[in-house]
């Protein structure tokens, strides 16, 4: 929705500047430097409301509210509408149903672009969503510091230290109600279709919380990369069945990453 109020914004401008000082000078639009200019006063209009947007729910639900705040998620979310919009997006899901009833749940996917946070946070619109992610999303201009207010956790994997702390502050916003999406290979594939090792220290998140596990597999075209824009970038959400806690208590991380690295490749 807000995505779509920034294209109508955008619209709107540039269409009012193009009336107001080229049509109704002598009732023709024939001015090319009047209509560059109303579409680029168009385009400032609309980054404008966006960057008010993010800064202003910002301080005044992002900082106030808890980090499994439905409104929270819910404006996130909203902000997260904007890059799939605009690199126009096309999002199947199967097996929403799978969906654990209660939010609270470990989510571990496969990861191939960094548009599959946008994706998987629009997606379980029901849920408070984050991520267990590398400090580069903490540092994205102005929506970068919703990060921590969300629930999300940077991790250091150069520091052993600092990445056993991450994980435990993953743990704990399980058990908080948050719903944590971990991406068991550690960094992005760089074959779309293909999986790189999981890493089973990753696991400790799904073994310690004792809270249902939830594979997610995200299917993506093999051009998916090689698609421009306008054309559309189309990706599948695979919902699989959660494994529970008690069939996983005890399972050493190794045997899990396996088991769960099957389960995700399997619908790839």
């Amino acid at each position: 929705m807000f995505a779509i109020i920034l294209l109508i914004i955008n619209f709107t401008v540039s269409v009012l500047g193009v009336y107001l000082f080229d049509y109704q000078i002598d009732g023709i639009i024939n001015s090319p430097v009047i209509i560059i200019l109303s579409i680029l006063a168009g385009t400032l209009a609309m980054f404008v409301v966006f960057f008010l947007y993010v800064d202003i729910f910002y301080f005044l639900v992002a900082k106030r509210k808890p980090k499994n705040s439905k409104l929270k998620h819910f404006i996130a979310k909203q902000i997260m509408t904007v890059p799939l919009v605009a690199t126009n997006t096309r999002i199947k899901v199967v097996g929403l149903e799978n969906l654990p009833k209660d939010p609270g749940f470990s989510i571990y996917s496969n990861h191939t672009s960094m548009m599959d946070i946008p994706v998987l946070m629009y997606k379980l619109k029901k849920y408070p969503v984050a991520f267990l992610a590398k400090q580069v999303v903490g540092d994205l201009f102005s929506v970068g510091k919703w990060t921590p207010e969300l629930g999300c956790v940077m991790i250091d994997r150069t520091n052993p230290r600092k990445g056993a702390e991450a994980i435990i502050n993953v743990i704990k916003n399980v058990k908080s109600g948050i719903s944590m999406v971990v991406f068991p290979e550690g960094t992005r594939s760089p074959k779309v279709g293909e999986l790189i090792e999981f890493k089973p220290g990753s696991f400790k998140v799904a073994l310690k919380s004792k809270a249902p596990l939830v594979p997610i597999t995200i299917s993506k075209p093999k051009n998916f990369k090689s698609v421009k824009w306008p054309m559309p970038k189309r990706i599948t959400i695979v919902i699989h069945e959660p494994i529970p806690f008690e069939d996983i208590k005890g399972m050493p991380s190794m045997d899990l990453a396996d088991k769960v690295k099957t389960i995700i490749e399997g619908s790839l």
